[in-house]
């Protein structure tokens, strides 16, 4: 059987389409792949690297969701937050809760514990203060992820 490469996609309809087949099919590692190059196309749309590494996260996030309900689901909440106060601010706040970010168990399970909002903080130290990047390595190392993948973009 010839399994395609979702790398290869740009169009995030056509994978949804792939996805929902390797779902079918019982591929889940394809349609894992799916819903991360569905992010990443979502994510390149942005030139500032904090903005891109979180809207990446954010569209995992987001296809995890829809995946879980059946329907699409969008984190309406985030997404409004972002457009008052930007990526960095989303982010700090979210290192400054007790509370792991949104999606980080599923991303680590499948080792993209680089799109976690604590690496992505982590990534991105200058923009943040020393208070959200230590929160954010804190929360990494509580939930035993290796920094190295973490910090692998």
């Amino acid at each position: 059987m010839n399994i395609p490469d979702p790398q290869t996609f740009t169009d995030p309809e056509k994978l949804r389409k792939l996805m929902a087949n390797a779902v079918r099919l019982g591929y889940p590692d394809l349609a894992f792949g799916c819903q991360m190059r569905i992010a990443e196309l979502a994510g390149n749309a942005h030139k500032d690297a904090v903005e891109r590494a979180f809207f990446t996260g954010l569209t995992a996030v987001e296809e995890f969701r829809t995946a879980e309900k059946g329907r699409t689901t969008r984190l309406v909440t985030v997404r409004s937050k972002h457009k008052r106060v930007g990526a960095v601010r989303v982010l700090t706040d979210m290192m400054m809760t007790a509370d792991l970010s949104e999606g980080f168990e599923k991303l680590v399970e499948h080792g993209r514990s680089d799109l976690t909002a604590e690496a992505i903080v982590l990534r991105n130290e200058d923009a943040f203060t020393v208070d959200a990047v230590n929160a954010a390595r804190k929360k990494l190392m509580d939930n035993n992820v290796v920094m190295a993948d973490a910090l692998t973009e």
